[in-house]
């Protein structure tokens, strides 16, 4: 057992010691506001996860391996048919994917998981070397672990030259074609229309949002674009669903089409926001008759009765004309739902409808 703060031992130590070392097991960081394990085979990295944060089937979309449509398909299956298999071995067994984009979008998971711990100030850790009567791994892919903490270590220290604020929006001025940039740099320029803000230039891109801000600030300092004086109306959303992959497909999707969406991971969270907060709309992920529940209890609140809400069902069966009556209002999107189709319709009642 390896065990510390991380006030007093830095990650980056923990890495060389489980590498160098060649351990296999887990490593779990903790803190008050989330947790992620690491997965280590060997000293090298097998699968990485932190909640909240990125998800894989988040990876997978925005990498453009699987729409958004088929990873919901894949949940599904993970929580009815194949509870406990990991997502990426369920969609290679699907055939939604093969071994070697899934080893792509495993890579670009560990490499965001390892970025955002590496920001964590707070917290503990510890590392449980794996059983001898273990016998399922996350996946057959493993990843040098001190070449992509170099990797990370080199990002964040680019970073340190400047980011971009997420709300700026910006125009197009100079020629970048006389100027050597920075790899990826292209593809953030082209998404630059005077228009969009950063955060939904950010949800386009198959990179961390950090990287693609920090862009952006070479970008505007190298004269390519330049800040605009543009106010974007960016309608608050929220999204209420227990399932952390749920809520981050949920996220991108929205971040594509310019709102705003602020995260509940439970239902008793999300009625505290609305009591407290003015969000233009919610989604909410049903489960077992609660998200039903959570709409009438958002109904009784003062000046909410009138609230737009899409709640995503995944009932098999249809309710009698009694059970529906009894429902509060709300705009019903059967899961899975097509990305278009639920950008459309949150957007419509959002105030906002996509031109």
């Amino acid at each position: 057992m390896i065990e510390g703060s991380l006030r007093n031992v830095p990650l980056s130590d923990v890495f060389q010691i489980l590498a160098t070392g060649h351990k296999s097991g887990v490593l779990t960081v903790v803190r008050e506001e989330g947790k992620a394990r690491i997965y280590f085979e060997l000293g090298k990295i097998q699968y990485a996860h932190v909640t909240p944060g990125v998800h894989l089937g988040e990876i997978l979309v925005r990498m453009e391996f699987l729409t958004s449509y088929e990873v919901q398909d894949i949940l599904f299956k993970q929580r009815y048919e194949n509870p406990g298999t990991p997502l990426g071995l369920t969609a290679v067994a699907m055939g939604y994917l093969d071994q070697s984009d899934l080893r792509i979008a495993l890579r670009a998971q560990v490499i965001e998981v390892i970025t955002d711990l590496m920001f964590w100030r707070h917290g503990s850790f510890h590392f449980a070397e794996k059983s001898p009567l273990a016998s399922q791994v996350p996946t057959e892919h493993t990843f040098d672990a001190m070449r992509l903490l170099m990797e990370v270590i080199k990002r964040i220290d680019d970073w340190k030259e400047g980011s971009a604020e997420p709300s700026t929006v910006y125009k197009r001025l100079g020629d970048p074609t006389k100027l050597e940039l920075p790899t990826a740099s292209w593809e953030v320029l082209g998404h630059v229309d005077g228009k969009r803000s950063g955060t939904s230039i950010a949800a386009e891109m198959d990179m961390s949002e950090k990287q693609v801000y920090h862009l952006l600030f070479v970008l505007e300092s190298a004269g390519i674009i330049q800040s605009v004086n543009y106010t974007v109306d960016e309608p608050t959303i929220l999204l209420v669903s227990p399932s952390s992959a749920l809520q981050r497909l949920m996220r991108l999707s929205l971040r594509r089409v310019g709102l705003v969406p602020f995260v509940a991971d439970s239902y008793v969270s999300g009625i505290s926001y609305v009591r407290t907060e003015h969000p233009q709309m919610i989604v909410v992920d049903e489960h077992d008759g609660e998200g039903w529940t959570f709409v009438k209890d958002v109904r009784k609140l003062t000046g909410r009765s009138h609230l737009p809400v899409v709640l995503l069902s995944g009932e098999t069966e249809k309710p009698g004309f009694f059970e529906r009556f009894k429902r509060p209002k709300a705009h019903v999107l059967e899961k899975p739902f097509q990305e278009i189709e639920f950008q459309q319709l949150v957007s419509q009642l959002a105030g906002r409808p996509i031109a």
